[in-house]
């Protein structure tokens, strides 16, 4: 029987997960920008409450919305694969546990609180199971079916997507990509 995976693999999981789908959700923003033909100057910072809640609710509808397609087709996220985990569906890989696992997992992962409390529970469960493994019936393993070369090559692509994007709409996002940092030359040639 495979054993569960621990708490800091889980957790390393869903920091990679968030740069990777942070990755995705760019590249789509990148893509309906283009094939809508915007034309006008993208900028991307919040200049007030709204348009701060409006990215973040973005954001969080994207992580949900890949989140339920990775654990749809690949039984596990892109951060798990890498760390060589997997899920374990005790009653059926279905859409409505895989949308019922995602929403509760979303719900904990971006209200903090009921976050720390489910990994916390979870730190004291014997089979380190947190809130939305515990609702859908599932438990994280250690072992993949899944080749982790896969999971790399996501993430990977996520991790790249991003830094395209923050390339190419720096001024857009207000990163100053200089630092102000002094020019030194070592050599001059005149």
């Amino acid at each position: 029987m495979n054993t569960n995976a621990t708490m800091f693999n889980r957790l390393v999981a869903v920091f990679l997960d968030l740069i990777t789908y942070i990755g995705y959700i760019c590249g789509i923003l990148m893509l309906t920008s283009t094939a809508l033909q915007i034309t006008t100057k993208l900028n991307f910072r919040a200049e007030s409450r709204e348009d701060l809640l409006k990215y973040f609710g973005i954001f969080v509808l994207g992580f949900f919305i890949l989140d339920i397609l990775f654990v749809r087709i690949f039984a596990t996220t892109p951060g798990k694969l890498c760390v060589n985990c997997d899920v374990d569906f005790h009653t059926g890989n279905t859409i409505l546990h895989c949308f019922l696992r995602s929403f509760i997992k979303v719900l904990c992962l971006f209200t903090v609180v009921p976050g720390i409390f489910s990994y916390v529970s979870a730190s004291g469960d014997y089979e380190l199971r947190s809130f939305h493994d515990r609702a859908t019936k599932t438990n994280v393993t250690n072992t993949t079916r899944t080749p982790r070369f896969l999971g790399a090559v996501i993430v990977i692509l996520g991790v790249g997507i991003l830094i395209y994007f923050i390339y190419k709409y720096h001024n857009a996002l207000g990163v100053n990509p200089s630092m102000d940092l002094p020019d030194y030359k070592i050599f001059t040639l005149e």
